[in-house]
């Protein structure tokens, strides 16, 4: 048995749902978000209390979207049909509809590494022979795309602002998804004004920027750190991909609490049936029998991560933006 298939095999037995414990995160997540909401929309033009509320309401309603992503996986319950409908009612605060972005972050499941599909991830990567034979209105294209400014401060409030209102892949799974989806989203929005007004809906809108603003960093950290492996089919394998091409958040317990551990990604893609309450504990039982060797990325470490820019196919890692390019000889990077 190759390696792989070993550590795939050892993880089945944390495979499992647990309703008790689904259950248990899911009101414990809606509970302090609600708190959150209400102590934020009654406190409107009180920043001492205003503050601490949006910073809970951000982090909870990321819990929320995780948790909706375990039940995209049908992985946080045990029934597949109960997964479905609380994920499609947790949509209005995950910000996304459900059967739409189950198709696509299936996609990225699928072809997680595999430089032919790059168009199933969320942020897009160049290779640095890409980068050489492109045109100078491409790379600076791809230079604007891949500013920290644009990719975490402003893409993903616009991708789940705006742009998952009504997906063009959503179409391929229902209209009738997206249609409740954004009903739904209308109806809290409109509850929301009707309680506190437009300071409401800032206070809201407060909420879901860091919430999607921290989000970001967690796709981008996990898929874009420098020892990175991409590669093309058949040498590139789904369970190398998923070890390799995946990365480990070490960003401490509260972190893996709010994020539903979604940090030990290399697991995660290699075993999304694990729900995201047991990762945790699956990841470091696998790892205490030698069966993982994650890359681990400190907070500071995946902010640095930000430099990667281009990957490497000849030395097999992410690069920055060269210094300049002259003569079809690109010279040491910044």
């Amino acid at each position: 048995m190759s390696f792989e298939r070993e550590v795939y095999a050892a993880s089945r037995r944390f495979a499992r749902s647990d309703d008790r414990r689904a259950w248990w995160e899911l009101i414990v997540s809606l509970t302090l978000y609600a708190g959150a909401m209400v102590a934020g929309l009654s406190s409107i033009g009180n920043w001492w209390l205003m503050v601490p509320a949006v910073v809970v309401a951000a982090a909870m309603g990321l819990r929320i979207y995780m948790i909706q992503h375990d039940c995209l996986h049908r992985s946080f319950f045990t029934s597949r049909n109960l997964n479905d409908r609380v994920g499609t009612l947790l949509s209005p605060i995950a910000m996304t509809p459900y059967r739409a972005t189950r198709y696509i972050h299936g996609q990225h499941h699928t072809y997680v590494s595999d430089l032919e599909r790059r168009d199933t991830f969320e942020i897009f990567t160049m290779t640095l022979t890409e980068w050489k034979s492109a045109p100078a209105w491409k790379r600076l294209q791809y230079r604007i795309y891949r500013s920290p400014v644009l990719l975490i401060l402003i893409g993903p409030f616009v991708l789940y602002g705006v742009l998952r209102r009504m997906p063009l892949y959503g179409f391929k799974t229902g209209v009738g998804d997206l249609i409740l989806h954004n009903l739904l989203l209308g109806g809290y929005l409109v509850l929301i004004w009707w309680l506190s007004g437009w300071g409401g809906i800032a206070f809201w809108a407060a909420s879901f920027y860091l919430a999607s603003v921290f989000g970001a960093l967690i796709p981008y950290v996990v898929h874009n750190f420098e020892e990175i492996y991409w590669g093309r089919r058949p040498e590139l394998t789904f369970k190398t991909a998923a070890l390799e091409g995946s990365a480990v958040l070490d960003w401490g317990r509260l972190f893996d609490w709010v994020t539903m551990n979604i940090g030990y990604h290399d697991l995660h893609h290699l075993n999304a049936k694990i729900p995201g309450y047991k990762l945790g504990t699956a990841h470091a039982e696998l790892e205490a029998e030698g069966l993982l060797h994650s890359r681990k990325i400190g907070f500071w470490q995946g902010l640095g991560c930000l430099r990667w820019k281009l990957y490497d196919e000849e030395n097999g890692r992410m690069v920055p933006f060269p210094l300049y390019q002259r003569r079809g000889r690109v010279t040491a990077a910044e």
